[in-house]
């Protein structure tokens, strides 16, 4: 055992050192939380050993007394060179518990320096990750990963210590993890871990990631007095970035310590694994040593000789070095928790802590500021006291407050300031123990009914990201059930909003989905996302030898009887401005050949449906900007607007600003048709026409309305010709 397991104390007295049967005790290593640790003799084998003596019984409760034994079982069946052995177990005359382990006096990890040998840590990382794979293989996770554990031999060979927390996977017993979070060391803890959640290997592969980034920079990756605070940090901050000249090993820390087990390496095989890559990279940096490994391979016996002198030269030259100081490693989460508690008892008793606890609830800090309010407050009381009713009344208290802040943040916030609120109340909970009472339940309740409202709001509303994030969410917070499933089977193939979809060489088209601008619909849609134009147009009366309608120019009823036509408006037209003179027929009829090609049905939009898609035309800018409509180079009376669209007719589609959801031209450009009936007319008679729709309505502003005209204005027109500011849109149903 290295003397730097904690503190030198004074040789004990022959009145208070334990007597062991064929031991002499010599003095006294250092004292832990549950046992203390004596150098000693064996007498049999004039050998020094370390022995863990377990603190007298009745100092100890019955889980304290169960760890100690457990550790010593776990140990003694492990048989692996990294792993330290113990020679025996029994109890001292007084009855406490001990066991022997071999005396290690070359010291811990925690004072030895690797930033500048980075082979070294490579080596020291591939010994580490076998005898940790030699335990995980035999149902063992250690749990307590940490530089004050990783003990050296007198050949200078890293042995893994301290199993004392260690939990044989098949063998879990309540009263053994029924400490939580405080079992292990919060600076090294993986996230999992610091839930009291069940654990696997991967959970000490997350601490060995933590060790690394420890020896490359000589400092933590997270920071905190405060082992809730610093609990948090492991489960959602993302991990440090290297300094640059360690940038090579990025890539191995930030898999080591990723937040979910399943995204770490798989085991401990495929950890040194990678490593693999990082020594190649070492090795070719060190350019002059690589040309000479490679001499020196052509003769195996040189290079033994070679490489054994200079072992020899690098561990003279590194001597002055090896005790070159580290930065301090944060305390475990049992220490922090006892110191906190011992310097808090000299000024605060347990009624001081409880009138803290209140005052901090009378100002509203329940959850923070860190350090200064009431869960830590009541933590601490209940570190000291576990069964401390008022305390843990308190936290079922903190937990009731926090859930309206947590339920808000559900219905509007991003993931990630759900999931910070969150796991800080399930640190809570699990601190205190509270995870199966009704507060915490509840609050679980709520939250999953509140992400899976707007999970499916997003599907339904388009919002696809939104919607998987948030289910994604859901699973990483332990809400499984066959309701988020289905969220997430329906986005498969789901429109999103601004995602253009196309049915083959069909037009493009966007959703426009149930709410959005302060609309709601009763279902989504998919639009075109320009009006359909003259080219397109051409191909579909080419195809079905339609011929062309009647076109009238709305200002001038005397040129009802011109021969104009879609193909001669009055004005000259590119093939991808958008047709004119079609009447409501002739949009009908091609949105009929539209869905044969495609397979899918096309139709004019109602007024609603155009109504609502209109509700996304942007607001504000120049009236020339926002669509094509009548400018300073129109002709004739009317108003118009000073600036200049530069279009005295119709334009290209995409010249303009398009809306929110990526429409373009529904303000400006053509009027379009749509399904809606218009007035109904009466004859001479005053009878209603056999077929009342004669008329349809046509929506949106054109190249000849005004500026200061409302885009969502209304024509009632004869179904049966065309005009020269009258296009078409069609959308197609999901």
């Amino acid at each position: 055992m290295s003397e730097t397991v904690a503190t030198l104390e004074a040789v004990e007295t022959p009145s208070t050192a334990p007597v062991i049967p064929g031991y002499r005790i010599v003095r006294k290593l250092g004292l832990g939380g549950m046992a203390t640790v004596y150098l000693a003799v064996q007498e049999s084998l004039d050998r020094e050993v370390a022995i863990k003596v377990m603190r007298p019984t009745r100092q100890l409760d019955e889980e304290q007394s169960i760890r100690f034994e457990h550790e010593a079982r776990i140990i003694a069946r492990l048989e692996h060179p990294g792993i330290m052995v113990i020679h025996e177990v029994g109890r001292t005359a007084q009855g406490d518990l001990f066991y022997v382990m071999p005396y290690l006096a070359k010291g811990d990890l925690g004072s030895r320096d690797y930033r500048d040998d980075e082979l070294g840590l490579i080596a020291l990382l591939w010994s580490l990750l076998d005898a940790l794979g030699y335990a995980h293989a035999r149902g063992i996770v250690h749990r307590d990963v940490k530089p004050e554990n990783v003990l050296f031999d007198n050949a200078d060979r890293p042995q893994l210590a301290d199993f004392g927390i260690a939990l044989a996977q098949r063998e879990v017993n309540s009263r053994i993890t029924g400490a939580g979070l405080v079992i292990g060391t919060s600076a090294q803890m993986s996230p999992e871990q610091a839930r009291a959640d069940v654990v696997d290997g991967r959970s000490d592969l997350y601490s060995l990631g933590v060790l690394t980034f420890e020896l490359l920079t000589g400092e933590l990756p997270f920071h905190s007095t405060d082992p809730l605070s610093l609990a948090l940090m492991h489960a959602q901050d993302p991990v440090p970035q290297l300094p640059a000249d360690k940038a090579h090993w990025q890539d191995f820390v930030d898999r080591a310590m990723a937040k979910r087990p399943a995204q770490r390496f798989r085991n401990a095989q495929a950890m040194q694994k990678a490593l693999d890559p990082i020594r190649r990279h070492v090795r070719k940096a060190a350019a002059p040593i690589g040309r000479l490994r490679r001499v020196m391979g052509h003769s195996p016996f040189l290079l033994i000789a070679t490489g054994l002198l200079l072992a020899v030269s690098l561990i003279s030259l590194s001597l002055p070095f090896l005790g070159r100081p580290k930065a301090p490693t944060t305390p475990n989460v049992t220490q922090t928790v006892e110191t906190s508690t011992a310097s808090d008892a000299v000024v605060k008793s347990i009624d001081e802590l409880q009138k803290l606890a209140s005052e901090q609830v009378s100002i509203g800090h329940w959850l923070s500021p860190t350090g200064a309010n009431a869960a830590e407050t009541w933590l601490l009381v209940l570190a000291r006291e576990p069964s401390n009713a008022i305390a843990l009344a308190g936290i079922e208290d903190v937990i009731a407050e926090s859930t309206p802040s947590l339920l808000a943040a559900a219905k509007s916030e991003d993931p990630e300031a759900i999931r910070k609120i969150y796991l800080k109340i399930e640190m809570v909970s699990d601190m205190a123990k509270l995870r199966e009472q009704k507060s915490f339940s509840a609050l679980r309740e709520k939250l999953g009914d509140a992400l899976l409202v707007r999970a499916q709001s997003g599907a339904q509303a388009g919002k696809r990201e939104e919607a998987a994030g948030i289910a994604q969410l859901a699973h990483e917070l332990g809400f499984d059930d066959a309701r988020f499933q289905a969220v997430e089977a329906g986005l498969q193939g789901r429109p999103a909003i601004g995602i253009v979809v196309r049915d083959g060489d069909g037009p493009e088209l966007l959703l426009v989905p149930e709410r959005h601008g302060g609309s709601t619909l009763g279902h989504a849609f998919l639009m075109m996302r320009s009006e359909v134009s003259r080219a397109d147009y051409a191909q579909f009366a080419r195809a079905t030898n339609r011929p062309a309608s009647r076109c009238r120019d709305r200002l001038s009823p005397l040129r009802i009887f011109d021969r104009r036509d879609w193909q001669d408006p009055g004005f000259k037209q590119a093939g991808n401005e958008p047709v004119v003179c079609i009447g409501f027929d002739d949009a009908t009829a091609y949105a009929s050949w539209l869905g044969q090609r495609s397979g899918h049905t096309y139709r004019l939009p109602s007024k609603v449906e155009w109504l609502h898609a209109a509700r996304s035309i942007p607001r504000g800018g120049s009236a020339c900007r926002l669509g094509n409509i009548r400018d300073s180079s129109a002709t004739g009376l009317g108003s118009r607007a000073s600036c200049n669209d530069g279009s005295a007719q119709t334009s290209a589609s995409d010249r303009f600003q398009a809306s929110d959801l990526g429409l373009h031209d529904l303000r400006g450009n053509v009027a379009e048709w749509t399904s809606a009936c218009g007035p109904i007319v009466r004859g001479g008679s005053g009878k209603i026409a056999a077929d009342p729709c004669t008329r349809r309505m046509a929506f949106g502003l054109s190249w000849r309305d005004d500026p200061e005209a409302d885009e969502r204005q209304q024509r009632a027109l004869p179904a049966d010709r065309g005009y020269d500011d009258v296009g078409l849109r069609l959308i197609r149903e999901l």
